[in-house]
């Protein structure tokens, strides 16, 4: 598959928009020449909060455009929510209970004992189920981590079939937290309880309430591991 760079990504939104190239630089107040040679690729990608307007404006998913701007999924997460935490810290109640990336990923981390292992393959007890991650280190136990991004929530056991993840989790959603564009699911499981971060329309396309019941996918190589004494 060919990855398409930022500025055709922005052209074909903006054309199936049917804006002039003028017209959506004064609709997200970009310069008109600047945005032109963002296009053509001559010009690096706006900032985070440029790429949020024109995400909005061209309904497309920011996440997407992000990565499209060079910006890992991981590191992508966190500019989101400085990004709309700053930009409009209104909209939240209480700021101090705004899940920022960081603290999340905190919630996430979890000391595991090991199972078994086959080589660096290591299968841990996460709660009653079992999780597994890629670790080098001798040790009977670990200390896990799994970026809130990295959990990716589906509906339905078809899911389970068709996953190409190494670990299905099933979970139930306890909260939804929204804070424009990003959406924190809290999930419980059998023993454990997990926080999930996802940007764009995802949540809203499958449909999701608290109290559902969901499969969450994580992949091996994205879970953080360390030895623990």
């Amino acid at each position: 598959m060919v990855k398409l760079r930022f500025g055709d990504i922005l052209r074909e939104a903006r054309e199936a928009k049917a804006f002039s190239l003028r017209e959506l630089a004064e609709r997200v107040g970009i310069d008109y020449s600047r945005l032109a040679r963002i296009e053509q690729g001559t010009r690096p990608a706006p900032g985070l909060a440029e790429i949020r307007r024109l995400s909005e404006t061209l309904e497309l998913d920011m996440a997407d455009l992000l990565v499209a701007a060079g910006t890992s999924r991981e590191v992508m997460g966190h500019l989101v929510w400085s990004e709309r935490t700053h930009a409009d810290r209104s909209t939240t109640e209480d700021a101090s209970c705004v899940p920022e990336i960081s603290t999340l990923a905190a919630k996430n981390t979890y000391r595991v004992r090991v199972v078994r292992r086959d080589g660096a393959l290591c299968t841990v007890a996460f709660g009653n189920s079992e999780l597994r991650v890629i670790s080098f280190a001798d040790v009977s136990h670990l200390s896990v981590t799994i970026p809130p991004e990295a959990v990716v929530v589906h509906r339905g056991p078809a899911a389970s079939s068709t996953s190409t993840a190494d670990n299905v989790l099933p979970a139930q959603i306890k909260k939804i937290r929204r804070l424009g564009q990003v959406t924190n699911l809290v999930l419980v499981g059998d023993g454990f309880e997990l926080n999930s971060v996802h940007v764009g329309r995802r949540v809203a396309e499958i449909a999701l309430s608290e109290g559902d019941d969901v499969l969450a996918a994580i992949q091996a190589t994205s879970i953080r591991t360390n030895s623990t004494p």
